[in-house]
């Protein structure tokens, strides 16, 4: 889907969209989402008492992703609004903004604050009870630190020490 929005256009009268966005399944092919669903904006364009040119985005929808335990696939909800003067410096739209065809991208801007929300890992699922039966071992939660025998005498001086 492209959306490419003439920029001529907006003094006269603004630009307003509400409805279901479609992300291309080739964008995140090569990433850690399964799919992206119910996407949804709401897209203004106007002038504001400056006279400058603003664009305003509320986005929101689902990430399917798999657990990171135990590998099913869940739904992680997204959500990002923002509020950004339309010039060639400013963050989010300096980039997309094409001068010599006053057209902005709104598709790049939506796509790239939909990735910033993609988190490294989520899980649903409550911790594995029986660790010790399927030899895994969680590591980075709150559990007693098992020292390997070899090296309980540095470990006995390392706590001295801390005293």
């Amino acid at each position: 889907m492209i959306m490419e929005i003439d920029l001529t256009k907006v003094p006269i009268r603004t630009f307003n969209y509400e409805g279901p966005i479609t992300i291309p399944s080739e964008w995140y092919q090569n990433m850690a989402i399964e799919d992206i669903k119910d996407v949804t904006a709401t897209i203004k364009i106007y002038r504001n008492l400056d006279q400058d040119d603003i664009l305003a985005i509320d986005c929101h929808g689902k990430f399917v992703l798999q657990d990171a335990r135990d590998l099913h696939a869940v739904l992680y909800p997204f959500n990002f609004s923002f509020v950004e003067k339309i010039a060639l410096d400013s963050d989010i739209c300096g980039r997309f903004l094409e001068n010599s065809q006053n057209t902005l991208d709104i598709m790049a801007i939506l796509w790239e604050n939909i990735v910033l929300e993609n988190p490294i890992s989520y899980t649903e699922s409550e911790p594995l009870k029986n660790e010790e039966q399927t030899g895994w071992e969680i590591v980075g939660e709150d559990k007693e630190q098992k020292v390997d025998p070899r090296l309980a005498p540095l470990m006995e001086l390392f706590n001295k020490k801390k005293e």
